[in-house]
């Protein structure tokens, strides 16, 4: 199942759609999340969302993918 959140205020004139796929079981853990962190800082539960996804985004980046090599060396 797909949910669709509008994050463009109704004045913008020029919209980019962007689509996250999140399983159903974790949509309801985000939105908290998303709820609880707008009531701690007090900003708006649409800029806590993508406070979230720039956070999860830029832990990623920082994350080490780099995978050991495994072949043997040559002789």
């Amino acid at each position: 199942m797909n949910h669709y959140i509008n994050f463009c205020p109704k004045y913008t004139e020029n919209v980019e759609t962007l689509t996250i796929d999140i399983p159903t079981e974790y949509m309801e853990e985000v939105l908290r999340l998303a709820n609880v962190l707008s009531e701690e800082k007090n900003i708006t539960a649409r800029r806590a969302f993508l406070d979230i996804i720039n956070g999860t985004f830029y832990s990623l980046i920082e994350k080490n993918y780099d995978r050991k090599n495994r072949k043997n060396k040559k002789r």
